[in-house]
């Protein structure tokens, strides 16, 4: 490798064991509470010079929370994250301080996490049941341990529904919005956490996906019509009610609009990806509307992919195709680049960025080094 790789404390032992899993071995069998050593290592980007801190270094495919949702435990003290390292994709958390990862979930297909900003919950689905995990309860007991409870299943999907896009909590933490299709048709549902009761929000004609609740304003929902592609009119924003609902940024030309988040206290941000020349002679890159004005807002103009954005509204992140992740100003429009090759040729990972709680780093997914990492750099 050409960058100074150093390694922080990966074991031999784990270096060993995973080697075995690689050359054809069974692979490890993990379990609820299940404890794994820390795999940190630190590298030096050779283009910008920046320390990068990889979390995860094993041959498994870990892979981080989408960049619409939170990632880190409400106390800041670890990162939920999926991975198939003991055999099939569960949910782990990793420690921010020491390292140490610990196995969250094991079930047929777990998927859809969505943590609590409140408190260190987890609410995820398996097949068709919603589960809520308390994630300190696995933390503090173990494998060994786990002489309680530690999740509590929500509700199952309504009867002749399937989900439609992410499962989302809102910031009172006792609602939950999904959408689901019915048929041929789709709609945004509330779910209560406590009484186990769902209720419609409202009855829609398109696929309905990414489904984001406010992080600050109760009752608030961003979501999109789901094309897989470009839809006609990407983002939409309605109440829980069912009231105000409408685009949040209305498309005007031929954009191709996409992977909106919320940003700071009233925006969202959004990439118009250039999808031919002509469109490169338009406004494109990372964008963002207010809930305001709704007017377009172009920060900074590049082949972005993915964007993420800081808790106070001041910064945003953008990955690119060829592994790129750049730091937007917002006072200013300037973009720095913050590390790079990140997704070399023939990779399939997508970093989707995502800023700590603090905004002090950004979090990301890599295939530098030939497997799926989370990888952390720090932004101030």
């Amino acid at each position: 490798m050409a960058d100074d790789f150093r390694t922080t404390c990966v074991s031999v032992f784990l270096t060993l064991a995973w080697s075995a899993w690689v050359c054809g071995d069974q692979a490890p069998q993990g379990g609820v509470g299940t404890q794994l050593p820390c795999e940190k290592a630190t590298y030096v980007d050779s283009v910008t010079g920046a320390e990068v801190t990889m979390l995860t270094t094993s041959p498994a495919r870990d892979d981080k929370i989408y960049q619409t949702h939170p990632n880190w435990t409400a106390d800041r003290e670890h990162i939920v994250f999926m991975s198939d390292r003991t055999g099939s994709r569960q949910y782990f958390a990793v420690s921010t301080q020491t390292g140490v990862i610990t196995q969250l979930t094991d079930d047929s297909g777990p998927g859809n996490a969505c943590l609590s900003r409140t408190r260190n919950r987890m609410f995820y689905t398996s097949g068709r049941e919603i589960w809520d995990l308390d994630i300190d309860v696995v933390l503090r007991q173990g494998p060994d341990g786990l002489n309680r409870p530690y999740r509590r299943k929500v509700a199952d999907l309504p009867p002749d529904t399937e989900l439609s896009g992410t499962l989302t909590v809102d910031s009172d933490d006792k609602t939950m919005y999904l959408g689901v299709q019915r048929g041929d048709s789709w709609a945004l549902l509330a779910l209560d956490t406590e009484r186990s009761e769902f209720r419609t929000i409202r009855e829609l004609d398109f696929r309905v996906g990414h489904c984001q609740a406010h992080p600050r304003i109760c009752g608030l929902i961003m979501y999109c019509w789901e094309t897989g592609g470009d839809s006609e009119q990407r983002m939409w924003v309605i109440r829980a009610d069912g009231s105000e609902n409408g685009p949040f940024y209305r498309e005007t030309y031929d954009e191709w609009v996409t992977h909106e988040v919320w940003w700071g206290a009233d925006k969202a941000l959004f990439t118009i990806w250039p999808k031919n020349e002509e469109m490169l002679r338009k406004p494109h890159g990372i964008a963002y509307v207010s809930l305001g004005d709704r007017s377009l807002h172009v920060l900074n103009q590049k082949k972005y992919w993915h964007v993420g954005g800081d808790p106070a509204g001041e910064y945003a992140v953008g990955d690119t195709f060829d592994g790129q992740l750049f730091l937007v100003d917002a006072r200013t429009g300037q973009a720095k680049l913050l590390t790079q090759g990140h997704r070399p040729q023939g990779a399939t990972v997508h970093p989707h960025p995502s800023f700590s709680p603090d905004g002090s780093h950004v979090l990301f997914c890599s295939e530098k080094n030939g497997n799926w990492d989370l990888c952390l750099v720090r932004v101030r």
